[in-house]
């Protein structure tokens, strides 16, 4: 029954949502082109050629995690130069003046583009040697682009772009494109918000005084510090859910589960509405691990304040006093690893840690109120069914790939309490321990794939919307067979 209603779910979302995309960009399905005969074009995609210094303009796309020549889809009955324009502008915030068309593959035409204006680029050089461009205000910054950088074409590996086999051939179309100078600056504090331009500079103080550290105490305090974003990495919950499952129970999972999807539904929700980027946007030189997107308020904070003072309630079951200890150092060294990373302001933080709390305390109350009630509640399939649907709102409105994937976990989640009624409620140590290496074992083969489709847009958005969904069933398919083994041995012979 359970695995019925989970095909179809996924065959829906795939017919729905997935497929014309996958056909549009495969090129087998044509939409239905409303132009003139003469407005046809034989093409799926146009795309941006920018030559500034001798340097070429790349962005650095967050699905693929590979770097590509800025463009996109031609819409039906657009003309290729106008969606050049378009998606150059809406991945980099470039106005261009799209020109000749410079060579063509299979399924996209290049177009020689110059910007209208004076191209700005940041004077810090990343790992590649590029100069970061600032793009925070362009459509698709956070969405489908982390990045955006003036590069040397020979200073980037093949391996590096989308379309590996291509990249030759860009190069010699990039000799060919018409050269423009670029303007380079130190920062653009002025331009972040008055409230965010001391925190830049706090930051700056706190990344000198570790760099004038000895270098042996310098070297350690710098790791130590940026160990603390393991706090807000997926290898924690991987870690977490079963270890909890062990400790506390069922029950508990179930809320920890809730108090995450609640805080980063209405996080990611407030952050569509105050667009403040990171700090490293105004001074590329203060990132020091991979961010990107939208940053207030603080999601991982948010979740971590949630999580942790929710299980101060069951603390008795995780080692009393030293659970309490071990959590407020986790959080403050999580708020210090991602302030001096350049990831987040302490007034995102704030307000994350805020609206944790505030999530966290609502729980707490009908837990306190309605003690059995409660503990059915958060794992009643009517709570879940109704989250998923303000999800799907979310995911409607905004169509960002953020809210797709969480709209594909809370369906399986409402899957799982709709179809399992039936659940062990605890794990030994050994079984908890176990789980963790096998959904990390997932984990790892699910980013292998990701690897190998990286070339193709829809195909790695298939692959990472249906990570944490995948190693949910996974998690729950083992506490299922564990459940029936269990069943089984009792039974007498």
């Amino acid at each position: 029954m359970f695995q019925r209603r989970l095909l179809e779910v996924i065959a829906a979302f795939w017919l729905l949502y997935l497929l014309p995309a996958y056909a549009q960009e495969q090129g087998n399905i044509a939409a239905p082109n409303t132009a003139a005969p003469n407005m046809a074009s034989p093409y799926k995609g146009a795309l941006c050629l920018i030559k500034a210094d001798n340097k070429i303009v790349l962005v650095k796309e967050i699905i693929t995690k590979q770097l590509s020549i800025p463009g996109g889809t031609i819409k039906p009955g657009e003309p290729p130069q106008l969606a050049a324009q378009r998606e150059t502008w809406e991945e980099t915030g470039i106005v261009v003046t799209v020109g000749e068309e410079l060579g063509h593959t299979d399924k996209a035409i290049f177009f020689d583009c110059v910007s209208s204006s004076e191209i700005i680029a940041y004077q810090h050089q990343n790992s590649m040697g590029g100069y970061e461009l600032p793009v925070w205000f362009a459509p698709d910054y956070g969405i489908e682009v982390s990045s955006a950088m003036l590069v040397d074409p020979s200073y980037v590996n093949s391996e590096q772009y989308r379309y590996p086999k291509e990249w030759d051939s860009t190069i010699e179309m990039f000799q060919r494109a018409t050269d423009q100078p670029i303007r380079i600056v130190a920062d653009l504090i002025q331009a972040a918000p008055s409230f965010h331009q001391s925190e830049l500079k706090w930051i700056q103080a706190f990344q000198l005084w570790v760099n004038k550290l000895p270098q042996q105490w310098g070297s350690f305090i710098h790791n130590l510090l940026l160990s603390g974003n393991l706090f807000a990495s997926p290898i924690c919950g991987i870690i977490l859910f079963p270890l909890l499952y062990w400790r506390c129970g069922k029950s508990v999972c179930y809320k920890v589960s809730f108090a995450i999807s609640i805080s980063s539904l209405i996080c990611l929700f407030a952050q569509q509405g105050f667009t403040f980027p990171r700090p490293h946007v105004y001074l590329p030189s203060l990132q020091l691990v991979s961010s990107y997107g939208k940053g207030f308020p603080s999601l991982p904070v948010a979740v971590w304040s949630s999580i942790g003072i929710l299980l101060m309630t069951e603390k008795e079951r995780l080692g009393g006093h030293w659970f309490g200890v071990a959590y407020w150092l986790s959080a403050v060294w999580l708020i210090l690893s991602k302030f001096y990373s350049g990831s987040a302001f302490l007034t995102d933080m704030a307000v994350g840690a805020f609206l944790g709390l505030l999530i966290t305390w609502n729980i707490i109350r009908f837990d306190i109120k309605r003690t059995e009630k409660a503990r059915t509640i958060m794992g009643s399939r009517r709570v879940w069914w109704g989250i998923s649907l303000v999800a799907a709102i979310f995911a409607y409105y905004w169509q960002l790939p953020v809210f797709s994937a969480w709209l594909v976990v809370l369906i399986v989640m409402s899957l799982v309490t709709t179809t399992l009624k039936n659940q062990r409620e605890h794990l030994t140590l050994f079984q908890g321990l176990l789980f963790t290496l096998i959904l990390a074992a997932v984990y790892m083969v699910i980013s292998y794939l990701a690897a190998q489709v990286s070339s193709s847009g829809i195909l790695s958005l298939v692959v990472e919307i249906s990570r944490y969904p995948t190693i949910i069933i996974v998690f729950v398919a083992m506490i299922k067979l564990t459940s029936s083994a269990t069943t089984e041995t009792k039974k007498p012979s």
